[in-house]
């Protein structure tokens, strides 16, 4: 498979913290060779790990973000957490709909989702500061 972006991000955190494989391992509470397997894309990370690195190495959310990244283009997938709207079948018919035809998707397409997906973004971020503007 190769080393995954998140691999990357690891062994630079374990470079920049002057540690050893061993140490780092010690750390997060796992063997050498698991964590060894997980920078070298040889293992699947698992869902809590990112959790456990943020805590362990005190990650800023920015930091925390770029590792849940790498990890779910490690894996190939992502998680949509529904919360409130789990029960709408709007919500969910919308989220089931577009995992199961994403990859049909055009690199063209892809981007003109991002840029409408960034505004309404946008526009929630400034609902929630109570600015209301768009």
């Amino acid at each position: 498979m190769g080393v995954t972006a998140f691999g990357k991000i690891l062994r630079k955190r374990r470079i920049d913290s002057s540690e050893i494989l061993g140490d780092m391992a010690k750390r997060l509470d796992v063997s050498a060779a698991y964590l060894s397997s997980i920078e070298n894309g040889l293992r699947e990370i698992p869902d809590s790990f990112v959790e456990k690195i943020s805590k362990e190495y005190g990650l800023s959310e920015a930091e925390k973000q770029e590792l849940e990244e790498a990890q779910a283009q490690s894996k190939g997938s992502v998680n949509v957490p529904l919360g409130e709207q789990k029960d709408s079948s709007e919500y969910l018919e919308t989220a089931v709909m577009f995992a199961k035809d994403f990859s049909k998707l055009t690199e063209k397409q892809v981007k003109m989702m991002k840029e409408m997906l960034e505004k309404f973004q946008a526009e929630s971020s400034g609902e929630k500061n109570g600015s209301g503007a768009v």
